[in-house]
């Protein structure tokens, strides 16, 4: 992996801790003592870690108007059994490295009836060829909901909006080749983005009109006539955060970010409607109001916006994150201010920042946090972008009695060895018998596993897990047949 041409790991490092105030002159204006605002920026900062922008003498908590925040004894590793039922709706995350384990009823073969607290309304009957799609192909607000479709007579691209109070319905239509991706700026906007494969960009804005749904577009980016259709395309509102004042707004921020499979682009919507009154516009006519981000040696993934525009991170298929400082305005060029692979190199499938605006220190910028994901989401990190820290850990796992887990699971006892005792230990203890699943594998499947403790005691008799080893395989005696060890 190139690393970007103009980075340089000391000046950028220095320059970000002038852009996030951590180099304040002791009695300045902006020093600790004079700051107003709460350190642990809300209670998920201070909940996991100790404030990364704190010196550790504890002068934070004891300011004049400020919560201090109790302490917590956090574990080094959690292991969560669900149960499958309505019971266990709300469980504690107390640890650093945590696993959730799929309840039994998650299996395909499950005959669970599932929750009957969750009531299920048909809308529409909806089809889509199977496979694998970047961007999405329904998109929810409040007030609508919006799907593509194609056209039965001809194939082509739409989109179907309904109106989730009075189920009216239109179309919106003239895309090239499929709908790449769909989403409203946020839950309660009016506001719809559309990203066609050519890298045509729609935004509409709808309204429900004397019972009518009308639609007005409020930009349209054409692409040159024929640029090669390409599904790796996404888009990226930047978080709208509203005013204290306002409880709701149909609005959403006027920055959009694209994501054109080799290359991200920032469009200043404001901007753009600004300098342009009659739609669609070719992008080639089009000299203010974006910029473009280019610096990865492989496709784009996943890539979010801080909720203040001034930063963007992208993700690339060879799990490299980068974080981009953005300057619409200035049209200067972004600069790379860090990169690293979250995931061991494992490509992205979530990217988002995750600051708490309603605690936000106004000094500082809104990208102090950010959650990443890999393996469609089954391993998610939260971290510290001043530190470059991995805060928290959660992975989530398949049932454990399952055919493909257990044999998987069993046959290294060696590595994360405390994890997988723990995992194992909760999961027989949360064992339903009542489960005729369950009944019929129960007694092949623990002597698998009680065969590989076995193993694992001879293997190393000294091992400091070896009496939780030994204590689980005791456990298991009763579940299968006494002809092992």
């Amino acid at each position: 992996m190139a690393s970007c041409a103009s980075i340089d790991i000391e000046d950028a490092t220095q320059h970000l801790r002038d852009i996030l105030k951590l180099d304040r002159p002791a009695g300045g204006p902006s020093s600790e003592s004079q700051r107003p605002s709460n350190a642990y920026n809300g209670d998920l900062n201070g909940l996991l870690v100790p404030d990364p922008l704190c010196s550790g003498d504890g002068t934070s908590a004891n300011k004049p108007g400020l919560r201090a925040m109790p302490p917590i004894n956090l574990q080094e590793k959690q292991v969560i059994c669900l149960s499958g039922d309505d019971s266990s709706t709300c469980i504690g995350i107390l640890a650093k490295e945590v696993e959730i384990v799929a309840s039994s009823d998650s299996s395909i073969s499950s005959k669970a009836r599932g929750s009957n607290k969750v009531k299920i309304q048909p809308v529409a009957k909806y089809d889509w060829e199977q496979k694998y799609y970047y961007g999405n192909l329904i998109a929810v607000s409040n007030s609508f909901l919006a799907y593509a479709i194609r056209a039965a007579n001809n194939g082509s691209a739409m989109v179907r909006v309904i109106s989730v109070s009075t189920s009216e319905r239109t179309l919106l239509k003239g895309f090239t080749g499929s709908v790449a991706d769909l989403t409203f700026a946020h839950l309660n906007s009016s506001q719809l983005a559309c990203l066609d494969e050519a890298g045509n960009l729609f935004v509409w804005r709808l309204a429900l009109v004397n019972g009518k749904i009308q639609e007005e577009i409020l930009v349209h980016i054409r692409q040159p006539e024929g640029t090669p259709l390409n599904h790796f395309r996404r888009i990226i509102w930047c978080p709208f955060i509203p005013e204290e004042s306002e409880d709701c707004c149909e609005e959403g921020s006027p920055t959009v970010a694209l994501l054109h499979e080799d290359r991200a682009e920032v469009w200043d919507l404001d901007m753009l409607r600004s300098n342009h009154s009659t739609w669609p516009v070719d992008v080639s006519q089009i000299k203010q109001g974006f910029i473009v981000v280019k610096g990865h040696s492989t496709y784009l993934s996943e890539g979010a916006l801080s909720p203040d525009g001034t930063v963007l991170a992208t993700a690339s298929h060879d799990g490299f994150i980068k974080f981009w400082q953005i300057y619409i305005e200035g049209q200067d060029e972004p600069r790379c201010l860090h990169e690293w692979k979250p995931h061991d190199g494992r490509p992205l499938s979530c990217l988002l920042f995750c600051d708490n605006h309603k605690k936000q220190d106004p000094d500082v910028p809104f990208w102090r946090f950010l959650i990443t994901g890999a393996d469609q989401n089954r391993e998610l990190k939260m971290w510290c972008t001043v530190s470059w820290t991995c805060l928290q850990t959660i992975r989530f796992s398949p049932d454990i009695f399952s055919s493909v887990s257990v044999p998987q699971l069993a046959s290294d006892l060696g590595t994360r060895t405390d994890l997988k005792l723990s995992y194992l230990e909760e999961a027989v203890m949360h064992l339903d018998h009542t489960d005729p699943i369950t009944r019929d594998h129960m007694g092949s499947v623990m002597a698998q596993v009680r065969q590989k403790l076995f193993q694992f005691l001879q293997a190393e008799p000294y091992n400091s897990l070896g009496k939780a080893a030994r204590r689980l395989s005791l456990m298991l005696h009763g579940l299968v047949t006494p002809t092992l060890p």
